[in-house]
């Protein structure tokens, strides 16, 4: 990125190799034999402002800025998969691409350093690491991306062999899908308490994540097709398997509360739906969960899904005995939907605003007069179409109180300390 534009010494020294150290420091971070997202994040953190710094002082002085020689960004996806061992590079020479695949980057490291804390236990401080994902991906979706794509004549033509990460369809699934991971850091930091859980204000979370993952899917179906087919498949088989599970749970902790609010029968019934969503699913588009395959990305849950249909089993058992025995509660055949739960959507989102500094005021220096004519960095169109060229190249107590009830909670608690509603 050195000597990308003419500037005068100081600035170039302070702007260009500011920006080269921590673009060398992100590369190197990832071609590390273990891959350190703590430290990438923070390259990032610090390299982000400066390629928005260098996007604003060519949008201020687009006639003053001049390239000194060809500029061409290079980056590998981190959400599709690659078919083959080979990596596929992407590149373009539009510095709004960098900024784009920074940002992308940053969100997608914020987001594995929160599946970390989230093996070790530490649901709250993950929590707000896929809320800061959730932000930035945000940002791209309704901001960034939107803007850099409304400039362009033929991005439709462009789609097959654009990147995952410029789509801004893509940015708006990948939003629900951290907002969905966020709620479910909520609903684990609720019931790792040692006090009996609000199952009602538990299953309408489960709920609530249902419905993010499915926003997710349809999000990518509907507005990001081609790219959704290029995502790993045990990736969305494990997504599929999850909204299930989460409606199973949902319905689970609604036969608990019914059957503490004394109305045993229908929470038979409840507890009986669960127990089918559990099952496996007989086709593709069945209900239940997908089969988990001996060798298939699902084999690692398959004890604890197994833990979880006994102890279903069990308890319907244990409830139907003492209802023939001392209820004599009627049982309906489905819940009645005057009983049934709405989802909870926390929306746990860390906005995220990109850092505008002042604008570099740019220079042409005198003893350089053979760069003086040189042309002015390639407009959008260019670049975009540089870029289709170079792809073809490459091809080798009510909802809303609990709910705010629990925002609080989280918000201020950080300790695990206790959370406990009622219904």
């Amino acid at each position: 990125m050195r000597d990308i534009f003419l500037l005068d010494d100081v600035l170039r020294k302070v702007t260009s190799d500011g920006a080269d150290l921590h673009r060398n420091e992100i590369k190197k971070g990832f071609a590390a034999a273990k891959t350190s997202y703590s430290s990438i994040s923070k390259s990032l953190e610090d390299y982000i402002p400066l390629i928005n710094q260098i996007l604003i002082s060519c949008s201020f002085q687009p006639q003053a800025a001049r390239l000194d020689k060809p500029l061409l960004f290079s980056w590998i996806s981190g959400v599709e998969c690659s078919k083959t061992k080979k990596l596929k590079y992407f590149e373009s020479e539009a510095l709004m691409f960098e900024l784009v695949l920074s940002l992308s980057t940053y969100a997608l490291c914020e987001s594995n350093l929160g599946c970390d804390l989230c093996v070790s236990g530490d649901f709250a401080q993950a929590l707000k690491k896929f809320a800061k994902a959730t932000g930035v991906f945000q940002c791209l979706g309704d901001d960034l991306l939107p803007g850099w794509m409304a400039k362009s004549k033929q991005h439709a033509e462009m789609e097959k062999e654009s990147l995952a990460e410029t789509r801004v369809g893509v940015s708006a699934a990948l939003t629900s899908l951290h907002m969905a991971m966020s709620q479910q850091m909520a609903i684990a930091a609720i019931l790792v308490k040692r006090v009996v859980p609000n199952y009602a204000l538990v299953g309408k979370l489960c709920l609530g994540v249902a419905v993010e993952l499915e926003s997710f899917v349809s999000t990518m179906r509907s507005k990001a097709s081609v790219h959704m087919a290029r995502l790993e498949p045990s990736f969305l088989t494990l997504v599929t398997f999850s909204i299930n599970v989460q409606r199973a749970l949902s319905l689970y902790f609604l036969s608990r509360h019914l059957w503490n609010s004394s109305e045993f029968g229908v929470a038979i019934s409840a507890l009986s739906e669960a127990t089918v969503a559990m099952r496996t699913r007989s086709s593709p588009t069945g209900r239940g969960l997908p089969e988990i395959e001996e060798k298939g990305p699902l084999q690692v849950l398959s004890r604890e899904v197994a833990d979880f249909r006994l102890h279903m089993e069990c308890l319907l058992t244990s409830w139907e005995k003492d209802n023939s025995l001392v209820y004599f509660d009627k049982v309906p055949p489905s819940v009645p939907s005057d009983k049934a739960l709405k989802p909870i959507q926390l929306n746990k989102i860390d906005e995220f605003h990109l850092e505008e500094r002042d604008h570099l005021p740019f220079s042409i220096p005198g003893a350089k007069s053979n760069v003086a004519s040189a042309s002015p960095p390639p407009s959008y169109n260019q670049a975009i179409m540089n870029d289709s060229q170079i792809a073809a190249n490459n091809r080798n107590r009510s909802d809303s109180d609990l709910a705010r009830e629990l925002h609080e909670k989280l918000n201020s608690e950080t300790d695990h300390s206790s959370f406990h509603g009622s219904a």
